[in-house]
């Protein structure tokens, strides 16, 4: 369930052990959710370290793949390992099958194309299935332009306005820096919590390698070491409004926020940063220290939910924010039921996806030889 980097890369390593895979995903072209992304966006992590099982980013493409390649790079994919993607194909719900005996579970899908039944299902359906939009009073009275960073393509259509970004993880900054370049006369960001910022690359090493380096630390002294490596970097983030980091990236598993143009912004006083955001006014945004300040658009980067709680109708597969509660790959306590792709790593998401996929192909085969044994076994007998 899925046809992003996930599920695919899901399907590759299944079919790599002679598993063959359905591969059901809503939209109507491989690499969609990457192409309708804004168009400064280019991933995060090296090229290396960022292929999908058994079929690496070909050397000739950038070292930070622009997102439109990363589609195409997707879609040859699954032209190169033959992989069978139904597209046009949305999931509403999946549930067990009623009535069958547990060797003999089956799960139903439910599909705008009807039930389909399978005794193995992956759901690969991504981390931002749903964008966040806070209700803030006010809002039905804003006067601007009004929208969610999953609705930004770039900000050319903002040339010559005052723009509020909320939100400074890693799309907020990306998009205030975007901004900037793109000609906005004035362009602030709405600052609740104050996270880490880090280089993409320090002294010509991509910051990938120092998570994947030291991931093996223990969390506080890999978050000391981390904070020396930015301050080192970037310098004291302080001088130019933003508050010292309020959590950590090792010791709390969250993702900081990646330089890709924002920290130039900053200190060259193209960005502005705001307190948290309370409220609207008719014109503007109200901030949490009583201020007001007017704008031509808002723009909130207020992160997604995967929305899984409306597809999956069976108990005790998601915690209490809308997450699987076991590791990609990994079995879950329903067997033939596993998830991919749920997981934020200071190592890369791709890169734990590629190792997830190959993990989860011999849990799979492991899994469906033992249940051809079981099934065979009664008539062996006879």
């Amino acid at each position: 369930m899925g046809g992003g980097p996930a599920g695919l890369s899901a399907a590759g390593a299944l079919k790599q052990v002679g598993l063959e895979a359905d591969v059901l995903d809503r939209d109507d072209r491989i690499g969609a959710s990457w192409l309708r992304r804004y168009e400064r966006l280019r991933l995060h992590t090296v090229r290396g370290l960022s292929g999908l099982a058994h079929l690496p980013i070909p050397s000739a493409y950038p070292r930070y793949v622009p997102k439109d390649l990363y589609a195409q790079y997707l879609r040859e994919y699954v032209r190169s390992l033959g992989l069978r993607v139904k597209l046009g194909c949305s999931v509403s719900a999946i549930r067990i099958e009623p009535g069958a005996p547990p060797e003999r579970r089956a799960y139903l899908l439910e599909t705008n194309r009807g039930t389909r039944r399978y005794r193995t299902v992956v759901v690969a359906t991504g981390m931002y299935g749903e964008p966040v939009q806070p209700e803030l009073p006010g809002r039905g009275g804003y006067r601007g332009a009004l929208l969610h960073s999953s609705q930004y393509a770039t900000g050319r259509a903002l040339r010559g306005r005052r723009v509020l970004v909320v939100g400074l993880g890693n799309t907020g900054a990306e998009i205030a820096a975007d901004l900037v370049e793109t000609g906005a006369a004035f362009v602030a960001v709405a600052v609740r919590t104050a996270p880490p910022v880090v280089p993409r690359d320090f002294l010509g090493v991509p910051v990938q390698l120092f998570g994947i380096a030291l991931g093996g630390l223990p969390a506080p002294i890999a978050d000391r070491v981390g904070s020396a490596v930015a301050r080192l970097a970037l310098g004291d983030l302080g001088r130019y409004g933003l508050r010292k980091a309020q959590w950590e990236p090792f010791s709390d598993r969250r993702i900081p926020v990646i330089d890709v143009g924002f920290v130039r912004a900053l200190k060259c006083g193209l960005v502005a940063i705001r307190p948290g955001i309370i409220g609207l006014t008719e014109g503007g945004a109200a901030y949490a220290d009583g201020s007001q300040e007017p704008f031509d658009a808002v723009i909130f980067a207020t992160g997604y939910r995967t929305g899984l709680e409306r597809l999956i109708a069976i108990p005790e597969m998601l915690d209490e924010t809308g997450y699987p509660q076991f590791s990609s790959g990994a079995p879950t306590s329903l067997p033939g039921l596993y998830f991919m792709g749920f997981v934020r790593s200071h190592r890369g998401h791709l890169f734990e996806i590629e190792r997830a996929s190959r993990r989860l192909a011999r849990t799979v085969l492991d899994f469906n030889g033992r249940r051809r044994v079981r099934e065979t076994r009664p008539e062996a007998s006879r």
